[in-house]
């Protein structure tokens, strides 16, 4: 068997012996538009450097934290890049801050994003048997972003780039869809049909799955992407996924172009450095074209 399959399978198995299914005590929630305008939040300062500060909101679930950290910062006129976490992610910041060494001059300054109801594995499986939670959790970053894009902290930046892994990837493609605010996107190992990850790997309770459209109308924003302008992002997969298969995600960006790794789905996290090339190639790609226009 393939050393990267093999690697997924393995993954997805110990996600499956964590605890109860996704979504085993409650489905119904309101649509994604709605949990996206419950959201209220005021912007925290970002003038400490590599210190999580705390995002308190609203929403839909009621209160929650995120988080914000500038993992390295560079000139006011630099690129920044808002990176957001992958689902069970813990540290969030593991993967960033391998792409992104601190104390090393990246010509950018990198802000990553915690995810709420994810600082310990024990509060994710807690959280995640309410599928309202789960939505309410990607309303919350996809606004915190927005928050961000549109802070005067970041007004003279030369570019805003959003990216992130997983179910940051899925993030920053939500964002793209509702806000489009940012120069680029740059979604990793992710797609726009984000609900099929409960019905092909990461298999949901057996409540979730038996209302399929529940879980598609609230997660999936495929139809939302075929109607949109695209050609600001900039996707990445991986030939091996086993958990955002390439034959599910690779057809939900509608010709779209996009990198292809020759690995499974933490080949990425595995090779940070592939990460940093990635963002690093689009912000040049950003610049050249304003240099030439």
């Amino acid at each position: 068997m393939n050393k990267h399959v093999l690697g997924d399978r393995l993954l997805l198995t110990l996600i499956g012996a964590l605890g109860k299914p996704f979504f085993s005590q409650q489905v119904e929630t309101a649509p994604f538009a709605e949990h996206l305008a419950g959201i209220s939040i005021d912007l925290p300062d970002l003038s400490l450097d590599d210190v999580l500060i705390a995002v308190p909101m609203e929403g839909l679930a009621g209160p929650m934290e995120a988080g914000l950290k500038v993992i390295c910062r560079s000139a006011p006129d630099a690129p920044v890049v808002i990176y957001h976490q992958g689902g069970g992610e813990i540290p969030f910041d593991q993967t960033v801050r391998a792409a992104f060494p601190a104390g090393r001059d990246q010509g950018v300054t990198v802000i990553a994003v915690k995810t709420p109801f994810q600082t310990t594995q024990q509060e994710l499986r807690e959280r995640f048997v309410d599928f309202n939670n789960y939505v309410a959790m990607i309303a919350s970053v996809v606004r915190l972003t927005e928050a961000l894009i549109q802070s005067p902290d970041l007004s003279g930046a030369a570019c805003k780039i959003v990216a992130g892994y997983s179910l940051g990837g899925f993030v920053s493609g939500r964002h793209h869809i509702h806000y489009n605010s940012a120069d680029a996107y740059v979604p990793f190992v992710s797609g726009t049909a984000h609900a099929e990850i409960f019905f092909t790997s990461v298999k949901a309770a057996a409540i979730a799955r038996k209302r399929p459209e529940i879980l598609r109308s609230r997660l999936n924003f495929t139809e939302d992407w075929a109607r949109a302008d695209n050609s600001n992002v900039f996707p990445v997969l991986g030939k091996y996924d086993q958990l955002n298969k390439l034959s599910v995600q690779g057809p939900s960006y509608g010709g779209l172009a996009y990198d292809l790794w020759e690995g499974g789905h933490l080949y990425g996290a595995k090779h940070p450095h592939l990460i940093r090339e990635k963002i690093q190639s689009v912000i040049a790609d950003l610049r050249a074209g304003e240099m030439r226009t």
